[in-house]
């Protein structure tokens, strides 16, 4: 090998031997910064560690310290991590079970939800998500949430956590708001008065249909005008004023009688109500006015003055003829009317009579001039009072019915005088020009006929019942009279009856003893027959005497022993063998006179008895109670009676069978001893079965 080929290796090894060691040396800086660099990033792990720990530390206590729901799930609504408010709400814990909030969506917000979680995916986050959920225990719950994505890195979803507020009670508030509201609305738009919303530069915001009806614009053309395009121009001045001082808080509210111009230019008069709706801080928020027409009201100021006054003349009248003529004089003349006359029907001839009157009619003496009568139906004053409407008439020329009075006048005008559903009598009203009554007119009439109707109506009833009055004393007096006559003369009779028949029977007995030694069986037949004649008219006579004196004898008050009454009566009227005589309940204490009750239950329970047919009689006697009377009763299995007979039987003489001892006058004194306490009497009875006999008497 040559030298020079030796020379350049060596040299080649030197630059390798340099180059080596200059590695080595960047190799050492660099193996040093490597420990400088892990020195510290070891220190930085420390560090970021102390602030993961702090941090976790940190988001554990917000955790806990939130107090509305917290939940943290998957994206499949797995339920990862919840709060304790979060478990006492939904009543989920996922310590012990599963919980999936899909599981939870109330049916109808099923669509709502899901669409809204796409949303949460898609975008991110969403914010006021409201719908419906079911607990554990099935409640229905509104819930309000705000809810977040969580992402692995920068991009893929992952998980999705949001704070759960319960929004229940807020909801239902929220609903009762919007009823109150609908209805508010309601009431504000149906209400009779005006009202108006308008803000503090005077525009208006709302206006109910009441308020553009009264001043001819629709909604839309209300909302372009302020409160001075309606408001009459003199007005303006006061009613800035007020505003002025409402705005400066001086006036909370205020009321003034103002005019309105409408959209046709016609002038109201109104009762304008206005108050202040404010901000938290004092200013003018709103203002709300209410508006009531008035125009009316003064515009009839002074006829209901005159009305009044009207009124208060005729109160207390009860002369027909006065309160009639101060009608004519107090009003007709403040309604501008020429002429006016008042008629009273009088129902019996079916005709109207002039009873007052006002104009040409009244002569100087203060009496109706020509005074006449107009039959029910004919004219238009007839035809007002039979059928009870009302009437103007334009003009009389061409009404076939017009009847000419004192003098022939163009309009007529007539409105029927009405008290509790009668027509008592018209008010009628004439005027030379034609068409000269207006609607307004025929208002105030009715108002007059109106005012007029109760007391002309109490003055007609206490003239009838003055006339009744008398013609009741007259009737009372002739019955007084006759009632003692019939009772003088019953009396009369049967003294003068008893005497003969007394002499009949002694004598008919002598003929009979003379006749013993040749009388036949038939004679002696007829004697006995003529006996038991006279013996029946002895006791008819008794039986009219009893029946004569039922309300003669004086009314007795006095506590009676009913069962007392009956025993005592079983125990003196003769009871055949074959029957047997209950009585079903205790009788009762009553008020009343022994004497009449002793004739009561004796005339009952003889009947019973005399007709019964059966070989077992049953008479059966009960009460019970009724209200503020005893209900008697008194049943027998005899003959019966048959239905028609069921009145009769209780009139006097009326016999249904022929009896020796039978006057027909006993039910007619039950019936009339019964009516003496106000008690009634009637019967039941099916023939061949027995009858039933009721009646009742007052309780003590």
């Amino acid at each position: 090998m040559s030298n020079e080929k030796i020379h350049i290796l060596q040299k080649a090894l030197e630059r390798e031997k340099l180059a080596r060691k200059q590695a080595e040396k960047i190799l050492e800086q660099k193996s040093l910064e490597l420990y400088e660099k892990t020195q510290e990033l070891a220190s930085i792990n420390d560090n970021l560690s102390k602030v993961i720990d702090e941090q976790t530390i940190e988001f554990n206590g917000i955790f806990d310290s939130i107090r509305d729901s917290y939940i943290l799930m998957d994206l499949h609504g797995n339920v990862l991590k919840m709060n304790d408010p979060a478990i006492d709400f939904f009543g989920y814990d996922i310590k012990k079970e599963k919980f999936n909030v899909t599981e939870i969506i109330y049916e109808e917000d099923h669509e709502y939800a899901y669409a809204s979680f796409y949303q949460l995916i898609e975008v991110g986050y969403f914010e006021n998500y409201q719908a419906r959920i079911y607990t554990k225990s099935g409640e229905i719950k509104w819930i309000q949430i705000n809810s977040r994505i969580i992402h692995d890195g920068e991009t893929e979803p992952r998980f999705a956590h949001g704070i759960v507020r319960d929004i229940t009670e807020a909801k239902a508030q929220q609903e009762a708001f919007e009823t109150q509201k609908k209805q508010l609305d309601a009431i504000v738009e149906n209400s009779s008065l005006g009202i108006a919303l308008s803000g503090s530069d005077d525009r208006f915001i709302m206006t109910n249909t009441a308020l553009e009806n009264l001043l001819e614009y629709t909604k839309e053309e209300m909302q372009e005008l302020s409160v001075k395009d309606v408001s009459l121009k003199d007005d303006a001045k006061i009613t800035r004023e007020h505003l002025d001082r409402m705005d400066s808080g001086e006036l909370d509210h205020f009321s003034m009688n103002k005019r309105y111009k409408s959209k046709s230019g016609r002038v109201i008069w109104a009762k304008t109500s206005v108050a202040a709706v404010r901000n938290p801080d004092g200013s003018m928020l709103y203002r709300v006015a209410l508006v009531e027409d008035i125009t009316e009201e003064l515009k009839q100021g002074a006829l209901l003055e005159a009305l009044n006054n009207l009124m208060a003349s005729i109160l207390g009248k009860t002369n027909i003829y006065e309160i009639a003529w101060e009608i004519t004089k107090n009003t007709i003349g403040l309604l501008g009317f020429e002429d006016c006359v008042i008629y009273l029907l009088d129902q019996e001839k079916k005709e109207l009579n002039q009873i007052a009157a006002y104009g040409e009619k009244v002569s100087s003496d203060n009496e109706i001039v020509n005074q006449i009568a107009i039959p029910l139906g004919e004219g238009i004053v007839g035809t007002v009072a039979e059928t009870g409407v009302p009437e103007i008439i334009a003009d009389t020329s061409k009404d076939k019915r017009y009847i000419v009075d004192d003098k022939t006048r163009f309009s007529e005008i007539t409105v029927p005088i009405i008290a509790e559903d009668e027509i008592i009598g018209v008010i009628d009203s004439e005027h030379s020009s034609k068409d000269f009554f207006t609607y307004d007119h025929l208002k105030t009439l009715q108002t007059i006929a109106s005012l007029a109707a109760t007391q002309l109506k109490n003055a007609l009833s206490l003239r009838l019942r003055e006339k009744a009055e008398k013609e009741k004393e007259l009737v009372l007096k002739d019955l007084k009279k006759s009632n003692k006559e019939l009772n003088d003369f019953a009396h009369v009779v049967s003294h003068d009856l008893k005497s003969p028949l007394r002499s009949m029977n002694t004598l008919v007995n002598w003929l009979k003893e003379d006749s013993e030694e040749f009388a036949s069986e038939e004679i002696n037949e007829n004697f006995e027959l003529l006996l038991k004649r006279i013996d029946r008219m002895d006791l008819l006579i008794n039986g009219i005497l009893n029946y004569a004196s039922i309300d003669k004898i004086e009314k007795v008050d006095k506590d009676t022993n009913l069962k007392v009454i009956v025993e005592d009566i079983l125990d003196t009227i003769h009871i055949p063998d074959h029957f047997s005589i209950t009585v079903k309940n205790k009788l009762p204490i009553v008020k009343g006179d022994s004497y009449k009750l002793i004739q009561l239950f004796q005339n009952l329970i003889g009947n019973a008895i005399k007709y019964t047919d059966k070989e077992e009689g049953k008479v059966e006697i009960d009460c019970k109670s009724k209200g503020k009377f005893w209900e008697f009763s008194i049943a027998d299995n005899g003959i019966g009676i048959p239905k028609k007979y069921h009145e009769k039987v209780f009139q006097v003489f009326q016999v249904l069978e022929e009896a020796e001892d039978s006057t027909g006058v006993g039910l007619s004194i039950v019936k009339k001893i019964v009516d003496f306490y106000n008690g009634e009497i009637w019967l039941t009875s099916e023939e061949g079965k027995g009858t039933t006999f009721y009646f009742t008497l007052p309780k003590k």
